[in-house]
């Protein structure tokens, strides 16, 4: 039941066209989690390749949501200044959801962003 509040998180995280973001553009630098997922150059592809070799739990959660799976790629379409606005807007509207997420997935996540480009 965690991981499956996790896994909608994540995906909420990595697609703001439905819904998440960390914090002000400037300040997402300051968070591992909205820096690696806001510059990342990798596709959904990869992005997904990465998950089900590192992170097979978070990857099977994600298989079984298709509407999750429509936010990532939308997400990981835009530019990287849309990505940074997103996700500082979502952060706005809940600032406490980052130490949340990150307490709980944040390094796999930082990880399978930080290292898609191998896939």
């Amino acid at each position: 039941m965690k991981s499956a509040w996790c896994l909608r998180t994540v995906a909420t995280i990595g697609a703001l066209s439905a819904a998440i973001a960390l914090q002000p553009v400037g300040a997402a630098s300051a968070d591992p989690i909205s820096e690696a997922l806001a510059n990342t150059t990798c596709s959904y592809a990869q992005v997904t390749a990465a998950l089900n070799a590192q992170a097979p739990a978070l990857a099977a959660q994600l298989n079984a949501r298709p509407d999750m799976q429509s936010n990532i790629q939308q997400f990981l379409a835009m530019p990287v200044a849309q990505r940074q606005q997103s996700l500082a807007q979502q952060q706005a509207v809940n600032p406490g959801l980052n130490a949340l997420i990150y307490a709980q997935i944040g390094p796999q996540i930082t990880q399978v962003a930080n290292t898609c480009m191998n896939y």
